[in-house]
């Protein structure tokens, strides 16, 4: 079962997009199913600059359905404890592995059911996982007509790999790749553009930890569409492709 409408929302970046609106070093996206489910990815570090950022955007953190956490690094999940207890409710919290057991008992204290994606799976209906790939998963969105929308935090095991993996376990073409992805140079930059293109991405949207070196040899080797993410950032997906939802 695939999602009609996605709406993509960027709460966390090092980078602005929209005025007004605080950067912090990590990341965070707010995902909704228009219609559906709603889901954070990763909360950056901050718990201020999350809630103030998400309030200025008009998304309400409290009405979520889930949360999934790229990766135990606090500029992925600095501002879990603060969100969960904000919430006052359970809530699922999808990872590729448990965080020490330290870490563990505060965000189970703090009211988090936490979930393990070891393996690929469907986490919710259209959302799916690359499973653990050493410490580090993918979020996958599958949209209907269109294809996968892979969203990474770091890619700390390889963007190409991990779009790789999506391909591979779910069967689906894969459309689009957003997130951090954890090149500096721009010959890396290069060969990661050669390498979507060849595997038929037709959208890329690099942040958080990707440099700005990167970021010039991404644009000049895709042969799709290359976005800019920061902050405040908010894409539209459907069978027709993406749209700019608007500030």
């Amino acid at each position: 079962m695939g999602i009609r409408e996605l709406l993509l929302t960027v709460l966390v970046d090092n980078e602005p997009y929209l005025p007004g609106l605080e950067q912090d070093w990590g990341f965070s996206a707010h995902l909704e199913a228009v219609g559906g489910l709603k889901l954070l990815m990763d909360t950056g570090g901050t718990a201020r600059k999350l809630f103030d950022n998400a309030g200025a955007l008009g998304i309400d953190l409290t009405d979520l359905d889930a949360i999934f956490i790229s990766h135990w690094h606090g500029d992925h999940c600095g501002a879990l404890p603060e969100l969960l207890r904000a919430t006052g409710r359970g809530l699922r919290v999808f990872a590729p592995r448990r965080p020490g057991w330290l870490t563990t008992r505060e965000l189970l204290r703090a009211g988090a059911e936490l979930i393990e994606a070891r393996e690929p799976r469907e986490l919710l209906p259209g959302f799916y996982s690359t499973g653990d790939m050493g410490g580090e998963h993918a979020l996958v969105a599958d949209v209907d007509g269109l294809g996968l929308v892979v969203i990474t935090g770091c890619s700390h095991p390889g963007p190409a790999r991990m779009v790789r993996r999506a391909l591979s376990v779910f069967g689906r073409r894969v459309y689009g790749l957003i997130g951090g992805l954890h090149i500096s140079s721009y010959h890396e930059g290069l060969e990661l553009g050669r390498e979507l293109s060849s595997l038929g991405l037709e959208l890329v949207c690099p942040c958080h930890c990707t440099g700005s070196r990167a970021k010039r040899g991404l644009l000049e080797a895709f042969s799709g569409s290359f976005l800019q993410c920061g902050t405040g950032r908010k894409l539209r997906f459907t069978g027709e492709g993406f749209s700019e939802a608007g500030g």
